[in-house]
């Protein structure tokens, strides 16, 4: 699996329960203004990083609300339509389970060595009802595997931790350092076989 056309990883921008420091998983908070300024300057930057090499585009994204919500933005600085955007559910973000909508302190009262128990196994472990690191690489790898066989330069919108894994994926990382990489809301990635490039969104 070698990507010969780049593949442009963007987040959606923040949300409610970011600002809250809540886990999101596979349930839904909406965009901040923040967040939609946010997604609105991924837009302008990346309808200026297109346009240095036009060609064919592939335009992918989590099928979940903020990622939906952040496409619809950056599409229209595109000059794209809702149809133009490819729901995949396979870059949604890492389920948490039972910890979806509950912040970190929240979930230290029932669970006080959650943090450190993922920390010291960040491929295995698995939240109560969620799922693990190695399950959401599978899904990642697959659908990376996919966008590389095509050849075609390609935009994801997608989350965090599932962002991360598809950018570990390509750097050949170990689920500890993915488990680590920055996942920035005012910045996007430039993937190409083994490499990423950070462009800040001003």
């Amino acid at each position: 699996m070698k990507l010969t056309a780049p593949l442009y990883m963007l987040r959606h921008g923040e949300t409610a329960w970011n600002t809250e420091r809540r886990m999101q998983g596979t349930r839904n908070s909406d965009l901040t203004e923040r967040g939609r300024s946010q997604a609105l300057a991924m837009g302008r930057t990346l309808r200026a990083e297109l346009a240095r090499e036009p060609g064919p585009t592939i335009f992918l994204r989590s099928p979940l609300g903020r990622a939906r919500e952040t496409s619809e933005i950056v599409g229209r600085e595109l000059g794209l339509v809702s149809a133009d955007w490819r729901d995949d559910s396979r870059l949604a973000e890492l389920a948490y389970g039972e910890w979806e909508g509950f912040s970190w302190k929240e979930i230290e009262v029932t669970h006080p060595t959650a943090l450190a128990d993922w920390r010291a196994d960040p491929h295995g472990y698995c939240p109560p009802g969620g799922e693990t690191h190695y399950a959401l690489r599978q899904r990642s790898l697959a659908v990376l595997t996919e966008i590389a066989a095509s050849g075609i330069r390609t935009v994801v919108v997608g989350h965090g931790v599932s962002g991360a894994v598809v950018r570990g994926l390509n750097l050949d990382l170990d689920a500890r350092a993915m488990f680590v990489l920055e996942k920035p809301q005012d910045a996007f990635f430039r993937l190409l076989a083994g490499s990423e490039e950070r462009i800040s969104c001003d």
